[in-house]
């Protein structure tokens, strides 16, 4: 037998050569050919799963955990590309840091990890006085375990790879998800004002009211200054007036409320956020229609464009006002009331992304 197999091995000897340089180019293809884009909505620890716990040393070269970072209520776990060379990534970073006091009153921990060495993170950090712990997780072994590698980065990579897929994860203090939010393109970043209002918070910022017997009007922004890529709310909360009901999207026969916005260049928009109504039954037309009736909160969602176009449309743009109108219909238990179309205006303040890297640069 052993004879056979030589000569079997001797009269195949070039197609097994050209079998080992086949299986050796498909090794060498798969580590350096990236792999196709997932669903980032169905990677890493969904809501209601316990997330993995680490140990994980700031920009200040203190170890960190799970159980040092949490608030009484929870953590906000953020997972960024890079300090150094992702101009979104640090623009996201600035933007959290003016929302620390929220997060606080809130009664929640945030964190954000990357696999950036300590050095970049306390340069970054220094320089934009970042005060919530910057994780370095060396080699990537957390974003791994958390099952966010970006898959799409070849190991070939020595800048990029090792990244995760950006996005946050919402934990209460027993470390299982309550939310999480990622986005299908790395460039957009949600604000932390728009998790908050998406959570069901209130924060803190300047409202314009609009005063009627039938319905009052708190509008307002989630952020007030904002970069490309930046996905942020437009928040409408109303109070209906003593006895006064609106109508909810869908209904016949009535004015139900819409909110529109007007489009323009550079701005993303999708469909405005209406909270579930309650039924209302009208006793004289024996009835039923869907109504909010109580103070509701509408959320319109929108994004700065990061396209090149997009930015090439805000280019020397310090300032963009977002205009919008509210329609709807009031009625109270006798009377409706002239249906009203309501015109808003939002203005923010644009600024660009941070470009500025580490010093020195880092080496990846």
């Amino acid at each position: 037998m052993m004879i056979k197999r030589a000569r079997f091995a001797c009269a195949f000897g070039t197609l097994c050569a050209i079998v080992g340089v086949v299986a050796a180019s498909a090794a060498q293809q798969s580590s350096t050919t990236p792999a196709a884009a997932p669903d980032v909505r169905t990677l890493g620890p969904q809501v209601g799963s316990r997330v993995p716990d680490f140990r994980l040393p700031d920009q200040h070269g203190q170890d960190r955990t799970l159980e040092s970072l949490m608030g009484p209520r929870g953590l906000m776990l953020v997972f960024f590309r890079s300090a150094d060379w992702c101009p979104y990534c640090k623009t996201q970073l600035a933007e959290l840091e003016t929302r620390v006091a929220d997060l606080k009153k809130n009664g929640m921990g945030l964190a954000a990890v990357s696999y950036d060495p300590v050095p970049v993170l306390a340069d970054f950090a220094g320089r934009r006085r970042i005060t919530f712990p910057l994780l370095s997780d060396a080699g990537s072994v957390v974003i791994k375990r958390y099952g966010i590698l970006n898959v799409t980065v070849p190991e070939s990579s020595r800048q990029a790879y090792g990244i995760p897929f950006p996005g946050t994860f919402i934990v209460n203090p027993r470390g299982i998800v309550t939310s999480r939010f990622f986005e299908r393109a790395y460039q957009e970043r949600q604000s932390l004002g728009s998790l908050l209002v998406r959570l069901g918070n209130n924060i803190n910022v300047p409202a314009t009211r609009i005063s009627s017997p039938q319905l009052e009007i708190r509008s307002y922004a989630t952020d007030r200054t904002v970069a490309p890529g930046t996905h942020f709310a437009l928040v409408l909360d109303m109070t209906p007036g003593p006895r006064m009901h609106v109508y909810a999207p869908g209904v016949t026969g009535y004015k139900p409320i819409a909110l529109t916005i007007q489009p323009q260049a550079g701005l993303l928009i999708t469909d405005p956020q209406y909270p579930k109504a309650e039924d209302y039954f009208f006793k004289p037309l024996n009835e039923h229609v869907a109504v909010y009736q109580r103070p509701f909160r509408i959320v319109q969602e929108v994004t700065m464009d990061p396209s090149p176009s997009g930015q090439a449309a805000l280019r020397n743009v310090s300032t963009v006002t977002i205009a919008g109108t509210l329609a709807y219909q009031a009625c109270d238990d006798k009377i409706c009331f002239t249906p009203q179309a309501t015109p808003l205006s939002w203005t923010v303040n644009l600024r660009a992304l941070d470009s500025e890297r580490a010093t020195p640069v880092s080496s990846r």
